[in-house]
């Protein structure tokens, strides 16, 4: 499965990867196996680095703060404001981007993926919307995931206001949990009309626990595998049915194009290639991608390698947004 997902089209705009960038990226995870992996389940070090991060964007003038370029959505939940961070591009709007950004359900935000965000708004000309959920620090992922849904839905309800037709939906690690569950949710409504297509990056959709997670030790880089596998069965007790296992488990029939990119590195890797198999058996319409020498959360590292993969990100997410436009 791994060789026939790097031979899709997507992939072969990735490929051939050169020497020179795989012995680069080596070099930088024998470094990375020489520092301490961070554990998802410990709440205490989800807290810690979330106050670091709000303590540092407080004293750090926001960048980005000009007119026009970010703003708040009313979208509600439970009697609670959800904060949606809008980047404007330069000209016409072709779309717009839903994000979710990851940090194991339980700390981050979206100011803090601007270096992501914002290339997608600069070069796709696309307007982004980075959605500021509930961080499951409390281990209540359900009202993390009817943030998503109520906010989604808020946003297909003023696709005009926002000047822009088509929705392309995506997120990293548990952020691309969060974007395929308020896709399948706005299928379940029959709002899904509007969606032109869906990214992951280093996504995870199993929350029972892929195989590869399953085998992975703790010695796999960035993050401590068991402690992954420990902080997904913190997060799942509140959730039912389907949802409790996660998308891997929904019908994925009547989908929008998709693309799914994960590291060869990674202990979550079953879970894009699962996904992906399912997506393309039951939609016909998914791209997968596995980046050689690629930890959980490549796409963040300072390698060509990762350079690569965002490029990809926005040059299918381009295209994608081209076709439905005409």
């Amino acid at each position: 499965m791994k060789e026939a997902a790097t031979r899709t089209a997507a992939g072969e705009r990735l490929a051939p990867f050169a020497s020179g960038e795989l012995s680069r990226a080596r070099r930088l995870n024998a470094l990375l196996g020489l520092l301490p992996r961070y554990h998802t389940d410990r709440r205490w070090n989800a807290k810690t680095i979330q106050g670091l991060v709000r303590a540092v964007q407080f004293v750090v003038p926001d960048r980005f703060g000009r007119p026009n370029e970010n703003a708040d959505g009313p979208a509600m939940s439970n009697g609670r404001r959800i904060g949606i961070r809008l980047i404007v591009p330069e000209g016409m709007r072709r779309g717009l981007y839903v994000h979710f950004h990851g940090g194991a359900w339980v700390m981050g935000n979206a100011r803090l993926d601007d270096g992501l965000t914002r290339p997608i708004a600069r070069h796709c000309g696309m307007l982004v919307a980075g959605v500021d959920f509930h961080n499951a620090v409390d281990d209540r992922l359900d009202v993390t995931l009817e943030d998503c849904k109520t906010t989604i839905e808020w946003l297909v309800e003023h696709l005009a206001e926002l000047e822009v037709e088509h929705i392309v939906l995506g997120g990293e690690s548990s952020g691309a949990h969060l974007a395929a569950e308020a896709l399948l949710h706005l299928r379940e409504r029959g709002r899904a009309g509007a969606v032109a297509g869906f990214v992951s990056m280093c996504g995870c959709f199993d929350l029972t626990g892929s195989e590869s997670l399953l085998r992975s030790s703790r010695k796999s880089l960035l993050i401590n595998a068991p402690s992954a596998l420990r902080n997904l069965r913190r997060l799942t007790p509140r959730l039912s049915g389907r949802e409790a296992k996660g998308p891997l488990f929904a019908d994925l029939s009547g989908l929008p194009p998709a693309l799914l990119i994960a590291g060869a590195l990674d202990p979550i890797i079953d879970d894009t290639l699962l996904m992906a198999r399912k997506w393309h058996e039951q939609s016909g319409n998914a791209d997968c991608v596995v980046v050689p020498e690629a930890p959980h959360g490549f796409n963040r590292l300072p390698t060509k390698l990762a350079a690569r993969a965002n490029r990809l990100v926005r040059e299918w997410m381009s295209t994608t947004i081209a076709n439905v436009s005409g």
